[in-house]
C-alpha cells in the first residue's frame, strides 16, 4: 500500500489522496464480493448520487471520472484493497490461533503469580461464608496460596450450582 500511495493519483493533494484511500478501503470492504469493475461502477454511481443530492464525499472527484488514467488508478487501488482483504481472510485462522495461545499463556502466568501469593482477606472471608452457608467443613488454610483458595471456592460454587440445577430439573 505504501508503494501505491507514492505512485497513484499524483495530481491530488496529500489530504485528497489520504481521504480517497481511506474511503475506498472501507467501500471495497463493504462490496468485497463484487468484481473490481462492479465495485468501481458502484463507487462512481454513489459519488454521482451524493453529488446530485448536494452532499458529495469528495467535491473534486466528479470531474476526475472523465479521466481514463484516474479510472485505471482507481481500479489498481480497488484491486490492491481486495488483495489485502483476501490476505487477511487467509491469515484469520492463524491469528485466531495466536490469540488463543496468548490467552492461555496469560492465564498460566496469572496462575503462577497467584500460586506464590498469600490469600487475600476477601478470599478468606468469602471462603468462610461459603462453607457456613453450604454447611461444609472448612479445610486448614495454613500454607495455602491465593490460587489454592480460588480453586477451592470455585469447586464449592461448581458443586452448588450443579446440585441446584439437578434440584431444579427434577421438579420439572
Amino acid at each position: 500500500m505504501f508503494y501505491l500511495k507514492n505512485t497513484l493519483f499524483m495530481t491530488l493533494t496529500k489530504n485528497q489522496k489520504a481521504s480517497l484511500f481511506s474511503f475506498l478501503k472501507s467501500f471495497v470492504k463493504k462490496n468485497y464480493l463484487n468484481s473490481t469493475d462492479k465495485i468501481l461502477q458502484l463507487f462512481i454511481e454513489e459519488e454521482n448520487y451524493y453529488n446530485n443530492v448536494g452532499n458529495p464525499h469528495f467535491e473534486w472527484i466528479i470531474e476526475c471520472f472523465d479521466d481514463d488514467i484516474f479510472l485505471k488508478e482507481l481500479k489498481i487501488l480497488i484491486n490492491e484493497n481486495k488483495k489485502q482483504l483476501e490476505l487477511k481472510e487467509k491469515q484469520k485462522p492463524y491469528i485466531e490461533k495466536q490469540k488463543e495461545i496468548a490467552k492461555q499463556q496469560r492465564k498460566k502466568a496469572s496462575e503462577l503469580k497467584m500460586s506464590k501469593q498469600t490469600p487475600t482477606k476477601k478470599q478468606l472471608y468469602y471462603y468462610e461464608k461459603l462453607c457456613k452457608h453450604h454447611k461444609i467443613e472448612m479445610e486448614n488454610l495454613e500454607n495455602k496460596s491465593r490460587l489454592d483458595l480460588k480453586n477451592m471456592i470455585g469447586k464449592i460454587l461448581d458443586e452448588y450450582s450443579e446440585s441446584a440445577k439437578k434440584g431444579f430439573d427434577s421438579t420439572l
